[in-house]
């Protein structure tokens, strides 16, 4: 989410990995004032350990700890959670560990002499820039699905409305209807234009919205899991972790958009630990 416009109930999730005590504390501190939710180890082996557990929207790494070193969780954590923001905090700089850094798409160096409160600076400045990609990313996302839907109107090869957005083989197609209108109850979706209405309401969505309440619409009464909805939305396999934290903030804002109590949803309902279902 971008700093600044999150929803009241949604707050970054932030990792700090330094051996020095005091360190972690001082950040604990200055970032949970700021708004984060923040989590603290003291080693490579610990950090390996929660970035299985949770998704982190940006990490804070000391590049040189014991065991494995900060580099190294810089590399697993790209492999579990590519969109995470990513600082690095080291003792003294290096052009070696610069273009390892580089090749990592780290955001940021900052020496650890750097004032903690500049340090929280560069998180939310971290944060704003992780939110501009995932939204350049959604627009080419939405650009591309609709150069392949006009070329598949020209092949005339188009799916009918009663094929299902994933494959009946594997589960694991990604591509959207090509259908020119989709219609679930009150709901009712020109693909073309990416425009929807409920209740003949305009809805304001987002190009990233758009794509997740058409996937549940499509599949209305049917649970999806977080993973197939972000395979929809942003066009890539997530682990479930990583998809679930991926969601909610949509979730969020399509509850408040078509939810006559977005706290007791009735049309977005949450199956709890596996994903999101839409009944009309």
């Amino acid at each position: 989410m971008e700093y600044g416009t999150e929803p009241a109930s949604y707050r970054a999730h932030i990792l700090v990995v330094d051996d020095e005590v005091n360190i972690r504390l001082t950040l604990h501190a200055l970032l949970a004032r700021s708004g984060f939710t923040v989590t603290t180890v003291a080693s490579g082996e610990e950090a390996l350990v929660v970035l299985k557990q949770h998704f982190f929207d940006l990490l804070l790494v000391d590049l040189k700890i014991p065991g494995i070193d900060g580099m190294q969780v810089v590399a697993e954590a790209r492999k579990h959670q590519p969109d995470s923001a990513i600082i690095v905090l080291t003792g003294h700089g290096s052009l070696e560990t610069a273009l390892e850094g580089l090749h990592h798409g780290i955001f940021d160096y900052l020496l650890k002499t750097t004032d903690p409160v500049q340090v929280v600076e560069r998180v939310k400045q971290g944060l704003v820039e992780r939110q501009q990609k995932m939204r350049q990313r959604a627009l080419l996302d939405s650009v591309n699905s609709a150069v392949q839907e006009l070329l598949a109107n020209q092949d005339h090869s188009a799916p009918t409305a009663s094929e299902s957005l994933f494959s009946p083989t594997d589960g694991h197609s990604t591509t959207p209807s090509t259908n020119r209108s989709v219609i679930v109850g009150e709901l009712h979706f020109d693909i073309w234009r990416q425009t929807a209405t409920f209740e003949e309401r305009p809805l304001p969505l987002t190009p990233t919205e758009f794509r997740i309440l058409l996937c549940l619409a499509e599949h209305a009464g049917q649970m999806l899991t977080y993973t197939q909805i972000v395979r929809y939305a942003h066009g890539y396999d997530a682990r479930e972790i990583e998809a679930s934290e991926l969601v909610k903030p949509h979730i969020y804002h399509l509850r408040q958009k078509i939810e006559p109590d977005p706290t007791n949803p009735r049309y977005l309902l949450n199956v709890r630990g596996k994903g999101y279902v839409l009944q009309m």
